[in-house]
Protein backbone atom coordinates (compact mmCIF):
# COMPACT_ATOMS: atom_id res chain seq x y z
CA UNK A 1 0.00 0.00 0.00
CA UNK A 2 1.41 3.20 -1.09
CA UNK A 3 1.68 5.99 1.82
CA UNK A 4 0.03 9.35 1.36
CA UNK A 5 1.74 11.95 -0.63
CA UNK A 6 4.31 9.61 -1.97
CA UNK A 7 5.43 9.17 -5.65
CA UNK A 8 3.72 5.26 -6.70
CA UNK A 9 1.27 4.13 -8.59
CA UNK A 10 -1.13 6.56 -7.30
CA UNK A 11 0.71 9.10 -8.76
CA UNK A 12 -1.31 10.68 -11.58
CA UNK A 13 0.33 9.38 -14.97
CA UNK A 14 0.36 12.39 -16.49
CA UNK A 15 1.98 14.43 -14.03
CA UNK A 16 5.10 15.70 -14.91
CA UNK A 17 8.66 15.87 -13.40
CA UNK A 18 8.67 19.04 -12.75
CA UNK A 19 5.22 19.39 -10.95
CA UNK A 20 6.97 16.66 -8.75
CA UNK A 21 9.91 18.93 -8.14
CA UNK A 22 7.64 21.77 -7.16
CA UNK A 23 5.91 19.73 -5.14
CA UNK A 24 9.51 18.18 -3.41
CA UNK A 25 9.33 21.61 -1.83
CA UNK A 26 7.18 21.24 0.67
CA UNK A 27 7.61 19.92 4.31
CA UNK A 28 7.06 16.25 4.28
CA UNK A 29 4.10 16.28 6.82
CA UNK A 30 2.67 18.84 4.31
CA UNK A 31 3.05 16.12 1.16
CA UNK A 32 2.12 13.33 3.37
CA UNK A 33 -1.81 14.98 3.92
CA UNK A 34 -1.81 16.94 0.77
CA UNK A 35 0.56 14.78 -1.80
CA UNK A 36 -2.33 13.19 -3.64
CA UNK A 37 -5.10 16.04 -4.11
CA UNK A 38 -2.18 18.57 -5.43
CA UNK A 39 -1.02 15.87 -7.66
CA UNK A 40 -4.87 15.48 -8.93
CA UNK A 41 -5.80 18.91 -9.26
CA UNK A 42 -2.19 19.60 -11.54
CA UNK A 43 -3.34 17.28 -13.35
CA UNK A 44 -6.53 18.10 -13.81
CA UNK A 45 -5.26 21.44 -15.02
CA UNK A 46 -2.93 20.22 -17.36
CA UNK A 47 0.07 20.64 -15.18
CA UNK A 48 0.94 23.92 -17.45
CA UNK A 49 4.11 26.08 -16.39
CA UNK A 50 1.58 28.55 -14.43
CA UNK A 51 0.02 25.93 -12.47
CA UNK A 52 3.28 24.34 -11.08
CA UNK A 53 5.28 27.88 -10.66
CA UNK A 54 1.88 28.38 -8.27
CA UNK A 55 2.48 25.34 -6.72
CA UNK A 56 6.48 25.84 -6.03
CA UNK A 57 5.64 29.68 -4.67
CA UNK A 58 3.56 28.26 -1.94
CA UNK A 59 6.02 26.05 -0.73
CA UNK A 60 7.73 28.77 1.20
CA UNK A 61 4.98 29.71 3.44
CA UNK A 62 4.39 26.42 4.49
CA UNK A 63 7.55 26.46 5.88
CA UNK A 64 7.07 29.86 7.86
CA UNK A 65 3.60 29.03 8.94
CA UNK A 66 3.35 25.10 9.10
CA UNK A 67 -0.82 23.94 9.73
CA UNK A 68 -1.22 23.76 13.04
CA UNK A 69 -2.63 20.17 12.80
CA UNK A 70 0.44 18.66 11.21
CA UNK A 71 2.48 18.77 13.87
CA UNK A 72 2.74 18.17 16.94
CA UNK A 73 4.76 21.07 18.76
CA UNK A 74 7.83 18.40 19.47
CA UNK A 75 7.86 17.10 16.11
CA UNK A 76 7.68 20.83 14.86
CA UNK A 77 10.76 21.27 16.82
CA UNK A 78 12.38 18.17 16.09
CA UNK A 79 12.53 18.78 12.02
CA UNK A 80 13.18 22.38 12.57
CA UNK A 81 16.17 21.19 14.45
CA UNK A 82 17.10 18.24 11.92
CA UNK A 83 17.22 20.84 8.92
CA UNK A 84 18.45 24.00 10.98
CA UNK A 85 21.54 22.27 11.71
CA UNK A 86 22.16 21.65 8.48
CA UNK A 87 21.86 24.62 7.19
CA UNK A 88 23.49 26.16 9.86
CA UNK A 89 26.55 23.79 9.56
CA UNK A 90 26.67 25.01 5.79
CA UNK A 91 26.54 28.87 6.87
CA UNK A 92 29.31 28.62 9.62
CA UNK A 93 31.60 26.88 6.68
CA UNK A 94 30.97 29.53 4.51
CA UNK A 95 31.68 31.64 7.45
CA UNK A 96 34.79 30.32 7.99
CA UNK A 97 36.00 30.44 4.28
CA UNK A 98 35.40 34.30 4.21
CA UNK A 99 37.57 34.56 6.98
CA UNK A 100 40.43 32.54 5.59
CA UNK A 101 40.06 35.24 2.41
CA UNK A 102 39.81 38.20 3.95
CA UNK A 103 40.74 38.32 7.37
CA UNK A 104 43.50 35.86 7.56
CA UNK A 105 44.89 37.41 4.28
CA UNK A 106 44.64 41.30 6.09
CA UNK A 107 42.35 42.80 3.38
CA UNK A 108 42.13 45.87 4.98
CA UNK A 109 41.80 49.03 2.36
CA UNK A 110 42.67 52.47 4.37
CA UNK A 111 40.02 54.68 4.12
CA UNK A 112 37.31 52.30 4.56
CA UNK A 113 36.65 51.83 8.11
CA UNK A 114 33.31 49.72 6.99
CA UNK A 115 35.50 46.73 6.22
CA UNK A 116 37.49 46.09 9.80
CA UNK A 117 34.31 46.56 11.36
CA UNK A 118 32.25 44.13 9.26
CA UNK A 119 35.01 41.72 10.42
CA UNK A 120 34.00 42.73 14.09
CA UNK A 121 30.59 42.11 13.78
CA UNK A 122 31.16 38.75 12.00
CA UNK A 123 33.83 37.70 14.63
CA UNK A 124 31.30 38.26 17.43
CA UNK A 125 28.29 37.46 16.13
CA UNK A 126 29.88 33.52 14.75
CA UNK A 127 31.07 33.39 18.14
CA UNK A 128 27.68 33.64 19.77
CA UNK A 129 25.97 31.09 17.51
CA UNK A 130 28.51 28.73 17.96
CA UNK A 131 28.26 29.27 21.66
CA UNK A 132 24.37 29.17 21.48
CA UNK A 133 24.74 26.17 19.43
CA UNK A 134 26.98 24.19 21.55
CA UNK A 135 25.45 24.58 24.60
CA UNK A 136 21.95 24.70 24.18
CA UNK A 137 22.10 21.72 22.64
CA UNK A 138 24.04 19.84 24.66
CA UNK A 139 21.23 18.71 27.34
CA UNK A 140 19.55 17.73 24.32
CA UNK A 141 22.80 15.47 23.17
CA UNK A 142 23.42 13.93 26.34
CA UNK A 143 19.97 12.51 26.57
CA UNK A 144 19.81 10.94 23.56
CA UNK A 145 23.46 9.47 23.84
CA UNK A 146 22.26 7.79 27.24
CA UNK A 147 19.05 6.65 25.91
CA UNK A 148 20.74 5.27 23.24
CA UNK A 149 23.30 3.63 24.88
CA UNK A 150 20.83 2.30 27.85
CA UNK A 151 18.53 0.80 25.13
CA UNK A 152 21.81 -0.36 22.78
CA UNK A 153 21.00 1.82 19.87
CA UNK A 154 24.37 1.41 18.09
CA UNK A 155 23.18 2.83 14.54
CA UNK A 156 21.66 6.36 16.80
CA UNK A 157 24.81 6.15 19.09
CA UNK A 158 27.22 6.39 15.88
CA UNK A 159 25.19 8.77 14.64
CA UNK A 160 25.50 11.01 17.67
CA UNK A 161 29.08 10.62 17.91
CA UNK A 162 29.32 12.06 14.35
CA UNK A 163 30.00 15.60 15.14
CA UNK A 164 33.04 14.21 16.83
CA UNK A 165 34.10 12.03 14.77
CA UNK A 166 34.22 13.82 11.80
CA UNK A 167 36.20 16.57 12.79
CA UNK A 168 39.00 14.34 14.02
CA UNK A 169 38.80 12.58 10.81
CA UNK A 170 38.52 15.54 8.76
CA UNK A 171 41.82 17.37 10.49
CA UNK A 172 43.45 13.74 10.15
CA UNK A 173 42.63 13.97 6.65
CA UNK A 174 44.10 17.68 6.38
CA UNK A 175 47.58 17.37 8.20
CA UNK A 176 48.53 14.23 5.97
CA UNK A 177 47.40 16.55 3.04
CA UNK A 178 49.40 19.15 4.02
CA UNK A 179 52.10 17.30 4.22
CA UNK A 180 52.28 15.61 1.15
CA UNK A 181 51.48 18.19 -0.99
CA UNK A 182 54.52 20.81 1.15
CA UNK A 183 51.86 23.20 1.07
CA UNK A 184 48.32 24.21 0.14
CA UNK A 185 47.92 25.70 -3.70
CA UNK A 186 44.72 26.98 -4.44
CA UNK A 187 43.52 23.84 -6.46
CA UNK A 188 44.30 22.16 -3.00
CA UNK A 189 42.45 24.90 -1.16
CA UNK A 190 39.42 24.37 -3.39
CA UNK A 191 39.17 20.22 -2.81
CA UNK A 192 39.94 21.08 1.31
CA UNK A 193 37.30 23.66 1.12
CA UNK A 194 34.73 21.47 -1.07
CA UNK A 195 35.90 18.15 1.36
CA UNK A 196 35.09 20.64 4.37
CA UNK A 197 31.68 21.29 3.45
CA UNK A 198 31.03 17.03 3.09
CA UNK A 199 32.33 16.56 6.26
CA UNK A 200 30.42 19.54 7.95
CA UNK A 201 27.10 18.02 6.07
CA UNK A 202 27.64 14.44 7.27
CA UNK A 203 28.28 15.87 11.15
CA UNK A 204 25.13 17.48 11.31
CA UNK A 205 23.30 14.69 9.13
CA UNK A 206 23.94 11.99 12.19
CA UNK A 207 21.66 14.03 15.36
CA UNK A 208 19.47 14.91 12.62
CA UNK A 209 19.18 10.98 12.25
CA UNK A 210 18.82 10.72 15.72
CA UNK A 211 16.23 13.27 16.32
CA UNK A 212 13.64 11.53 14.53
CA UNK A 213 14.60 8.01 15.38
CA UNK A 214 14.85 8.58 19.17
CA UNK A 215 11.59 11.57 18.89
CA UNK A 216 12.93 12.86 22.17
CA UNK A 217 10.68 15.62 24.53
CA UNK A 218 10.72 17.39 27.72
CA UNK A 219 12.63 20.36 28.53
CA UNK A 220 15.79 19.62 27.02
CA UNK A 221 13.67 19.76 23.63
CA UNK A 222 12.46 23.27 24.22
CA UNK A 223 15.68 24.65 25.33
CA UNK A 224 17.68 23.00 22.34
CA UNK A 225 14.55 24.96 19.95
CA UNK A 226 15.21 27.91 21.86
CA UNK A 227 19.19 28.31 21.41
CA UNK A 228 18.72 27.27 18.09
CA UNK A 229 16.69 30.14 17.44
CA UNK A 230 19.17 32.31 18.87
CA UNK A 231 22.05 30.68 17.31
CA UNK A 232 19.95 31.17 13.90
CA UNK A 233 19.79 35.04 15.14
CA UNK A 234 23.60 35.60 15.76
CA UNK A 235 24.55 33.63 12.53
CA UNK A 236 22.17 35.45 10.17
CA UNK A 237 23.58 38.51 11.62
CA UNK A 238 27.29 37.33 10.73
CA UNK A 239 25.66 36.44 6.89
CA UNK A 240 24.93 40.22 7.02
CA UNK A 241 28.51 41.02 8.01
CA UNK A 242 30.06 38.63 5.23
CA UNK A 243 27.59 39.99 3.20
CA UNK A 244 28.68 43.90 3.48
CA UNK A 245 32.56 42.65 3.92
CA UNK A 246 32.48 41.28 0.61
CA UNK A 247 30.49 43.96 -1.37
CA UNK A 248 32.99 46.41 0.25
CA UNK A 249 35.78 44.82 -0.96
CA UNK A 250 34.57 44.13 -4.83
CA UNK A 251 33.92 47.91 -4.35
CA UNK A 252 36.78 49.50 -2.99
CA UNK A 253 39.88 46.59 -3.20
CA UNK A 254 39.73 45.34 -6.51
CA UNK A 255 43.28 45.20 -6.56
CA UNK A 256 43.20 41.88 -4.31
CA UNK A 257 42.83 38.87 -6.03
CA UNK A 258 39.35 37.27 -6.46
CA UNK A 259 37.38 40.70 -5.64
CA UNK A 260 38.80 42.61 -9.24
CA UNK A 261 35.55 40.16 -10.89
CA UNK A 262 31.88 40.29 -9.16
CA UNK A 263 31.30 36.56 -10.61
CA UNK A 264 32.78 34.43 -7.63
CA UNK A 265 31.76 36.40 -5.28
CA UNK A 266 28.43 36.99 -6.60
CA UNK A 267 27.89 33.07 -6.42
CA UNK A 268 29.64 32.98 -2.98
CA UNK A 269 27.28 35.67 -1.52
CA UNK A 270 23.76 34.03 -3.36
CA UNK A 271 25.10 30.78 -1.18
CA UNK A 272 25.30 32.73 1.89
CA UNK A 273 21.90 34.29 1.44
CA UNK A 274 20.42 30.90 0.65
CA UNK A 275 21.78 29.51 3.63
CA UNK A 276 20.88 32.40 6.30
CA UNK A 277 17.54 31.78 4.63
CA UNK A 278 16.95 28.72 5.32
CA UNK A 279 18.39 28.38 9.33
CA UNK A 280 16.38 31.62 10.09
CA UNK A 281 13.18 29.59 8.42
CA UNK A 282 13.69 26.64 10.27
CA UNK A 283 15.13 28.12 13.46
CA UNK A 284 11.87 30.51 13.74
CA UNK A 285 9.83 27.21 13.43
CA UNK A 286 11.05 25.38 16.24
CA UNK A 287 11.38 28.28 18.39
CA UNK A 288 7.81 29.48 17.83
CA UNK A 289 6.71 25.84 18.94
CA UNK A 290 9.01 25.84 21.70
CA UNK A 291 8.09 29.31 23.20
CA UNK A 292 4.23 27.70 22.78
CA UNK A 293 4.98 25.03 24.82
CA UNK A 294 6.20 26.90 26.98
CA UNK A 295 3.07 28.79 27.88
Amino acid sequence: MNRPGRSGPSTPPGTTPLARAALALYPPSWRARYGDEVHALLEESGGGLGAVASVAWRALPAWIWPPAHLHDRPARMRASLSTGLLAWSFLTGLGLVFAQLTQFQGFRPPGHPIIPASYLVFDAALVMSVAAAGLGGLPLWLLMLRRAHRERRRCDLVYLLLPLIVPVAFLAGLSVTVRLADGVSPAYFLIITLAGFCFAGAAATGPGLALRRLQPRGPALRLAAIAGGVAAAAAVAAAAAIIIAVTCLCLWARGFAGYHHGAIPGVYLALVVVAAAVTAVSAARGTRAALAEVR
